[in-house]
């Protein structure tokens, strides 16, 4: 039998400062927003969250570009070139592909590497990790929609008519109705993807999950719907993908009379969808990862 060696290494214990559960929730949402970003990743990685963004406000300068090559933003209006809902309408698409991308690269990773008992053994708990994921996931959610628009905004005060300090204070609801429907389509999407986000371990079937569930789920919806059976028409409530669009067209103007209106439901109840929608994803999602915990 060989003597056993005992080496030193040179070990020496953390003496920096104890940042508590506080730390630990801001060092997950950072690590969220970059993860998204494509942050401190491979060059490739990085290639497919950034386009989106360019073209999200690329696609606001063109806008505002065109009303101004008309030179009169009501005449601009009355041609149906886009304006702030027809810009929701343009990237909604856009952020549809981001978000498939987004919502299981935050859950998922951590669940199949085994990581999830490294981050609940320090003082960090389900609610807070779930929190700060959660949180990443709305700021850039939120940004991919807001900064277009407000490209848009500011744009169409350059070159409006009456003067850019006279259009933004006659525009002022804009402030308020931006974000309110901005809040919807990041709570709808950002439910869904987040409950099939934690239940299956593939981040590309996640993906292509959430992408069927509202373009195949909304079609099936509004087929149903028009079926004659009684209750039938409480089917489109099921268009998930529809009730933040309503919302944005209540606000911003009719595009286009979707399943549930169709079936004669008002705005409100879409309202009502929404937060019972997220509520029930919130249950879910917590009720999975305090299993896993």
């Amino acid at each position: 039998m060989t003597d056993q060696v005992i080496y030193d290494r040179g070990y020496r214990s953390y003496d920096g400062p104890r940042l508590g559960p506080k730390g630990a929730r801001r060092a997950v949402y950072k690590d969220g927003v970059r993860r998204v970003l494509g942050l401190g990743r491979k060059a490739r990685l990085k290639i497919f969250p950034w386009s989106l963004i360019v073209i999200a406000v690329v696609a606001a300068a063109v806008f505002v570009g065109v009303h101004w090559a008309i030179g009169n933003i009501e005449e601009s209006m009355r041609q149906e070139i886009p304006t702030y809902g027809g810009l929701f309408d343009f990237y909604s698409g856009i952020s549809l592909l981001f978000i498939a991308l987004a919502g299981p690269q935050l859950l998922i990773p951590d669940r199949t590497r085994g990581v999830l008992s490294v981050y609940f053994s320090r003082p960090l708990t389900v609610d807070g990790y779930l929190t700060s994921k959660v949180g990443a996931f709305a700021t850039v959610v939120a940004a991919i929609y807001i900064v277009p628009q407000a490209v848009l905004h500011l744009g169409l005060g350059l070159i409006a008519e009456e003067g850019f300090l006279s259009y933004l204070g006659n525009n002022l609801d804009i402030l308020w109705k931006v974000p309110v429907t901005i809040l919807a389509f990041v709570l709808v999407h950002g439910a869904v993807v987040f409950a099939l986000s934690a239940v299956i371990d593939r981040t590309g079937i996640a993906a292509a999950a959430f992408l069927g569930t509202l373009f195949a789920g909304a079609a099936v919806a509004g087929r149903v719907a028009e079926a004659g059976f009684p209750g039938a028409s409480y089917f489109s409530l099921l268009a998930i993908d529809h009730h933040p669009r309503i919302i944005r067209d209540y606000f911003f103007g009719d595009t286009v009379e979707y399943a549930p209106e169709a079936a004669g439901f008002e705005v409100w109840v879409s309202v009502v969808v929404i937060v019972g929608l997220v509520a029930l994803a919130a249950w879910f999602v917590r009720f999975r990862y305090r299993r896993l915990a």
